[in-house]
């Protein structure tokens, strides 16, 4: 009887991928080479994340499981984020010239996102309308795809806003920038 079935390798024990980071950050020479690694269940669409002033690396489990091909590459990734942190500083971009990098030197593409596909994730909606938000007190102008209220931008009053609504598209768009105070005004 043959099974079809893929059989996946069960996935590293943490203090093995503890090992693997430990060795990335002496192979970029970081003086201090400990980092935690624990699997996370609860991320849904992260592959994994870093959290630096800990020294923390949290990897998804349901993800890495259906591509375990990929957990060298997200180990990598977020070590050099903590590698980034530890040599150059608090104030680097976080994919920036120094973390990508630290991913040549690994021998990796420095790529933000992963390719793992998302079982159940429905694509983006959309964008059906632009607003323009306007601030009736001192007539400060926001087009975006999204209303946001709040303090004004202009003069810091807070929730004085007069929003108008366009189709999503390069003419609606204009029109909602041309209109003036007063014809927004009218349209209330």
């Amino acid at each position: 009887m043959r099974s079809d079935a893929r059989v996946t390798p069960p996935l590293p024990d943490p203090a093995e991928l503890e090992r693997r980071a430990a060795e990335l950050l002496a192979q970029w020479r970081v003086p201090q080479t400990g980092v935690a690694v624990q699997w996370n269940r609860r991320l849904s669409t992260t592959a994994g994340r870093a959290f630096l002033r800990g020294a923390r690396i949290e990897l998804n489990p349901k993800l890495l499981a259906r591509a375990p091909e990929q957990l060298p590459i997200v180990l990598a990734h977020e070590a050099a984020h903590i590698a980034a942190f530890r040599l150059f500083g608090p104030n680097i971009p976080a994919h920036g010239r120094h973390w990508r990098s630290l991913m040549r030197l690994a021998g990796l593409e420095p790529s933000i996102t992963h390719e793992i596909p998302i079982e159940g994730r429905r694509p983006r909606r959309r964008r059906r309308h632009f607003y323009l938000r306007v601030c009736e007190r001192c007539g400060d102008r926001q087009v975006a795809a999204a209303v946001r209220y709040g303090r004004c931008h202009g003069c810091s009053a807070r929730d004085g806003y007069l929003v108008v609504k366009a189709p999503a598209t390069t003419a609606g768009r204009t029109a909602l920038e041309r209109l003036s105070l007063a014809e927004v005004k009218a349209l209330h």
